[in-house]
């Protein structure tokens, strides 16, 4: 089980290691091509990242739900736990949202310009929401109703995404798009959040998020699946035959409906959530197939100290990723001042920018060595 669980936290610690690579480049005009997102429906490995990190907390969960059950006073108050946990995420959320400051503009306001424009949603918001529905399935359907839950509720979200129309604010009709700023989900974002508090607030005809809310349903069930394959793979007898071949015909069955349901990450279809769960499923069992044959991931391996302060590393990052930018030298952000240097030495535009975020993630893994030498972990 020891062996499992490390192959768990390394995976995380890819999985979070791979967000920061792929937010923080040195210029985001040179940017290898699989290190960005697909620019609408398609799928390149940065797509894979979020999606896995979540797959990795459904695992987790798996690990820590049958415990939590033994130890606390009932499902009730396990939920209650689970909001308060959710809850702490998407206030980490709000707080890296607002931790931003314009020092070049003499007349900028963060009021308006941060607090009234909060966001409200986001990749912590998400963990979190998703977090709290897991635990909430969880506590209502029996085990062996978690898998078939997770299908429902993508069948649930493609038959209101596909079926139910919605009306644009000069009285057309639409229903059953896919589209940036045109589907059902951009609908509701913009309906009840309006087009201030989401990430894309100018697209038409509907402002959305694509962490947003209805797409949040198959944000669950990925999470879902991660539950079943830990359940599978580290509770009970490892990656066995049958779950690997769960997930291949999910892939399979993902890209073979993907010509009627695109793949889109900013949607989170359900096509999206079969092929990257599928994949998280080989990904887990080849990190747990390294571990048990090679004990690649002992204690002190990097992957193990991301992984095992996962939310600390990214809410680092975040701060750190905004002061590159709040902080000016001569006029120039402190992350141009230091890009320059690395981009005049490496010829090549795109690797420079690599280089550069390599360098970011090292900088702040450091203080996470620091914290994992000290038996510091942070818990959400």
């Amino acid at each position: 089980m020891t062996q499992r669980v490390q192959a768990l936290d390394a995976l995380r610690g890819l999985a979070i290691f791979a967000m920061l690579l792929v937010n923080n480049p040195g210029s985001w005009q040179h940017v290898y091509a699989p290190l960005l997102h697909a620019s609408w429906h398609g799928l390149t490995p940065t797509d894979l990242v979020f999606p896995g990190f979540i797959f990795v907390m459904g695992v987790t969960i798996a690990i820590q739900f049958p415990k939590a059950m033994a130890t606390s006073s009932g499902r009730a108050a396990l939920c209650l736990s689970a909001l308060r946990r959710g809850a702490v995420l998407v206030l980490l959320g709000w707080l890296l949202y607002l931790f931003w400051f314009d020092f070049s503009a003499p007349q900028y306001s963060w009021l308006d310009a941060r607090l009234a424009t909060l966001r409200y949603f986001g990749v912590l918001q998400r963990l979190g929401l998703v977090y709290f529905l897991t635990i909430v399935v969880l506590c209502i359907v029996p085990a062996r109703g978690i898998f078939y839950s997770a299908i429902a509720l993508l069948i649930f979200y493609w038959l209101i995404m596909s079926f139910l129309p919605y009306q644009a604010a000069t009285g057309e009709q639409f229903q059953g798009l896919w589209l940036h700023g045109n589907s059902l989900a951009a609908f509701v974002d913009n309906q009840l959040f309006g087009a201030q508090h989401l990430y894309y607030a100018k697209a038409s005809p509907f402002a959305f998020d694509p962490e947003g809310l209805l797409s949040t349903i198959p944000a669950v069930s990925s999470c879902l699946f991660g539950v079943v394959a830990g359940r599978h793979a580290l509770v009970v007898s490892g990656c066995s035959s049958r779950l690997l071949n769960i997930a291949l015909a999910g892939i399979c069955i993902g890209a073979a409906m993907s010509a009627w349901v695109p793949v889109n990450k900013a949607l989170w279809t359900p096509t999206f959530v079969l092929i990257t769960s599928g994949i998280m499923v080989y990904l887990l069992w080849g990190f747990m197939m390294l571990e048990r044959r090679f004990q690649l991931f002992k204690p002190g391996n990097p992957l193990l100290v991301a992984g095992t302060n996962s939310i600390a590393l990214y809410m680092l990052a975040g701060v750190l990723a905004r002061l590159l930018l709040m902080v000016r030298i001569n006029g120039e952000t402190l992350k141009h001042w230091l890009y320059q240097p690395i981009s005049q030495v490496i010829s090549s535009p795109e690797l420079a920018s690599l280089c550069f975020a390599l360098l970011f993630c090292g900088v702040c893994y450091l203080p996470l060595r620091w914290m994992y030498r000290r038996g510091i972990f942070w818990r959400v």
